[in-house]
């Protein structure tokens, strides 16, 4: 059993240098380090640039409780009201998807133990609200996934909703996405990540210039449910996976321990419904007998939204679920084993976003358009102003916000 133990472990590593023998391509992203005196490079290779050429308003500022990541220690405030308080970041002059990634630490910069709450917006509209009490002190992230439109720039802008509590940005990260990730999200609308969680493994970012996350993202450490436990992996390196997660996320899956189905419970600050983008990543960790079936039944806050078979042992399986209405405080995620399986089900990672994309249309909300060929061109013309997605915004205003005359 030991040789066989350190046969694994050699295959391991010698997958996993493989895996990682391709360099990143780190052309066009930008990492912001807010309110520094000194640019850097971390030692993740990550360089680290001032602030002083993406806006000219705000105050420079150090926080009084350090942590370990060295660009949320400073920090740039706007206390005032009446200038635009904004980061402007080249963007390649052409239609391409970019992770846009604000970071916020508070830190009792000004000694008064009171962090703010204030409004993110992204070229002119709201992304986020952020509210820097609702993380435990600690520092906080907001994330999209936005599609530039050939603009040639990125604006990031932090504006004050209440009276004396002041905006402030710790780091500001561009990365443009090159490949085609996350494949059912439409170009014309932003989508703001909830969660992207490594079920039963560590913290994952990049890490280096032969880091297997491509894409700067952030992997948070998930909590692995009391009727769980993790089962490491080999996975099939052969194979791709979609949306190109790091491999170190697929070295682990949690499976419960017990028929029980996997509860996940993830925190959503919106309360309004709104459509959510959720993927799954299902890796299998043992090779199959004959006579057993691994088939996962996935419900979201109680419905029975997809069933899907486990991959062969070593591959992933990634479900994709989107569009779905949800709304918060919460969402719960239930992973059961579907009638006719005898393993209990699995999960390696999961990722939620949700985008702005109501598809509501105020100016012709309730109207009544004589001419269906016109009212057609209005909504069209309407929806691309606002950045929705229109097939799928047509279909919603035709049945509901818009009555076309009888017999048109």
């Amino acid at each position: 059993m030991e040789n066989r133990g350190w046969i694994m472990l050699s295959f391991l590593v010698f997958k996993l240098l493989a895996a990682s023998s391709q360099v990143v391509n780190m052309q066009g992203w930008y990492s912001i380090d807010c309110g520094s005196d000194n640019s850097r490079t971390g030692m993740d290779t990550i360089m680290w640039d001032t602030d002083a050429k993406y806006t000219s308003s705000g105050d420079n500022k150090r926080v009084q409780e350090t942590q370990p990541l060295n660009e949320m220690n400073t920090l740039r405030i706007f206390p005032n009201k009446s200038q635009e308080n904004c980061y402007t970041v080249p963007a390649y002059s052409q239609t391409l998807r970019y992770l846009v990634r604000a970071g916020f630490y508070y830190g009792n910069y000004d000694g008064l133990s009171r962090p703010p709450t204030f409004d993110l917006h992204i070229d002119g509209e709201k992304w986020s609200t952020v509210n820097m009490s609702s993380n435990g002190g600690g520092a906080v992230y907001h994330e999209a996934i936005y599609v530039t439109h050939g603009s040639g720039c990125i604006k990031v802008c932090m504006l004050q909703t209440q009276e004396g509590e002041v905006p402030f940005i710790s780091s500001v990260e561009l990365v443009p996405l090159w490949v085609n990730l996350y494949s059912q999200m439409e170009n014309n609308a932003t989508f703001h990540l909830v969660t992207r969680t490594n079920l039963g493994g560590e913290e994952i970012r990049f890490a280096e210039a032969l880091s297997d996350e491509k894409y700067n993202r952030i992997w948070t450490k998930g909590t692995t449910p009391s009727n769980c436990i993790v089962d490491a992996i080999v996975p099939d390196f052969a194979s791709e996976t979609e949306n190109d997660p790091p491999l170190s996320v697929l070295l682990n899956s949690i499976h419960s321990v017990t028929s029980d189905a996997i509860i996940l419970t993830v925190n959503l600050s919106q309360l309004a419904p709104q459509p959510a983008y959720f993927v799954f990543y299902l890796t299998e960790s043992i090779l199959l007998n004959p006579s057993d079936t691994r088939i996962v039944q996935i419900m979201i806050n109680g419905r029975d939204q997809k069933t899907v078979a486990a991959p062969d042992a070593g591959e992933c399986r990634v479900v994709t679920i989107y569009p779905l209405m949800v709304a918060g405080p919460t969402i719960n995620v239930t992973l059961a084993p579907a009638s006719g399986s005898s393993l209990p089900p699995l999960i390696a990672a999961m990722e939620i976003s949700f985008t702005n994309n109501h598809c509501r249309i105020p100016e012709v909300a309730n109207a009544v358009i004589e001419d269906k060929q016109l009212g057609e061109a209005v909504l069209e013309s309407i929806i691309y102003r606002q950045g929705w997605s229109f097939p799928r915004c047509k279909e919603e205003f035709g049945s509901k916000d818009v009555r076309f005359a009888e017999g048109q």
